[in-house]
């Protein structure tokens, strides 16, 4: 108020969030969990339903064979399509195609790789799937624990089936402590497992795409019954919100999964095809992604004259863009899920060699943690990209979360992979007096003889993980 009693206008400054690139991001999840196969799938779906998109004709050299693809080791790590002007096709063609109109290819593929048949697996479980994170999540002992127990208390779509007080009363245990175990569940991918119900299963999922506090957090949070019940006007009434706002909000909830566990539900075989190739040049080994049956798409450069057509009217003008626009994000999502799955392998090719060239028992301890932090993601970046994909390496086909496990220590002070200990427990059964199998006090004896510090009750975990029946039940089953 000024001095004459009269008011006066103010500027003021107001911090809100914006969805614009929120189905980005969740585009780029999607992406990272996808199987070779799986991508494949949704790249075809997506060259039918956008004009916009076309698939490249594979060029051929002068004796009809496919040109070989070329790259920098480590790829330019910027974003190409960062600052990408809708307006601006030439420069995206001419940056996004090379001299001869075509696509620039990212990854090497070496021309003696072998040809990528389908493979029949046994697909990972949500237990097993969950159990690998936990192994390698560095919480403390008495945590990991009552975590199996709550793992293996989830039905197959990933929720709770035991309420807080039960678990504290099998471990008898605080409540605060049987929370922090359901916490460190509710952490492990995918997102979501570990919930008491819908609404809590939704609210993990937002809060994990840093959307708190936001009208998509408020829906879920206070409104879910409603938008259940599709009163749509009813809680734009109650909340004085846009209903562009509301629809945008409702759209990303759309996304969102009710039944995160679903997919590592199926208990029937299924078949794979490896989404790398690991292969050794010389005394090197180097690797290759596998886009064998993968849809090569690029712009249609033929839409881009339409825009400049007077006879073509607004609306479609405007369908151009918005598909356009669509066709860049799907693209530039493909190029980071690729990107990021090479920074990945290249992690594992520097730090396994030894499991590459002589085998499992090699296998160096490898956290999740410190590969995120060495590449300066979330750790749940890292789950994804190994999440449900397989690697052709030397010792045959093998999941890539297989190359990451946590360390036992060894007398000289080093770290020894579990899988080595797994392995070695294995060959000491597979030798032992069938008469007079080794108990697992024996066991951890021998492996202690050999410098590997380990105990009983860790020598029993592995064997049960390994599906090993005790000494009893394997003495009992030699005699009939």
């Amino acid at each position: 108020m000024n001095r004459r009693g009269g008011l006066r206008p103010m500027l003021h400054v107001n911090l809100s969030q914006r969805l614009s690139m929120t189905p980005s991001l969740l585009q780029k999840i999607e992406l990272l969990t996808l199987n070779q196969l799986e991508l494949s799938d949704l790249l075809q779906r997506e060259l039918e339903e956008n004009p916009l998109l076309e698939e490249e004709a594979a060029s051929e050299n002068a004796e009809g064979e496919p040109e070989a693809k070329t790259q920098d080791a480590e790829g330019d790590e910027k974003d190409r399509f960062k600052d990408l002007d809708l307006a601006d096709y030439e420069n995206f063609f001419g940056e996004y195609l090379g001299a001869n109109g075509q696509p620039k290819r990212e990854f090497e593929t070496p021309d003696d790789r072998p040809t990528f048949d389908q493979f029949l697996a046994s697909p990972t479980s949500l237990a097993d799937y969950l159990n690998w994170q936990l192994n390698l999540s560095g919480s403390p002992p008495e945590i990991q624990e009552i975590a199996y127990f709550i793992i293996g208390n989830l039905d197959e779509d990933g929720y709770l089936t035991v309420s807080l007080e039960e678990i504290a009363d099998a471990f008898q245990v605080p409540l605060a402590v049987a929370k922090e175990a359901v916490r460190v569940v509710q952490d492990l991918d995918p997102v979501g497992v570990g919930s008491q119900d819908l609404q809590e299963c939704l609210l993990l999922q937002v809060r994990a795409l840093d959307l708190e506090s936001s009208l998509i957090e408020t829906l879920i949070q206070d409104h879910l019954q409603l938008i259940q019940a599709k009163k749509y006007k009813e809680v734009i009434k109650l909340l004085r919100c846009e209903s562009e706002e509301f629809s945008e909000a409702l759209s990303v909830i759309r996304t969102l999964s009710p039944r995160p566990g679903q997919k590592y539900s199926s208990r029937e075989p299924v078949y794979v095809r490896p989404d790398v190739h690991f292969y050794k040049v010389g005394e090197e080994f180097q690797f290759a992604l596998n886009d064998d049956g993968q849809p090569r798409l690029r712009l249609n450069r033929s839409y881009r004259n339409l825009l400049h057509e007077n006879t073509v009217t607004k609306e479609t003008k405007s369908f151009i863009r918005e598909r356009f626009r669509s066709a860049v994000e799907l693209l530039r999502s493909v190029d980071q899920r690729q990107r990021t799955i090479y920074r990945v392998c290249a992690v594992i090719v520097e730090h396994q060699r030894p499991f590459l060239d002589q085998g499992a028992i090699y296998l160096k301890p490898m956290l999740i943690k410190d590969v995120a932090d060495e590449l300066g993601v979330h750790p749940s970046t890292i789950s994804r990209v190994v999440a449900n994909k397989y690697a052709y390496t030397p010792q045959g086909v093998v999941e890539l979360r297989r190359f990451f496990s946590v360390g036992v220590e060894s007398a000289d002070g080093e770290n020894v992979s579990s899988v080595h200990v797994k392995e070695r427990i294995k060959r000491i059964i597979e030798q032992e007096n069938q008469e007079k199998p080794f108990s697992d006090q024996r066991i951890c004896k021998m492996l202690n003889t050999e410098g590997i510090h380990i105990t009983r009750r860790t020598v029993a975990k592995y064997r049960d993980q390994m599906k090993v029946p005790g000494s009893r039940e394997r003495k009992a089953s030699n005699q009939f």
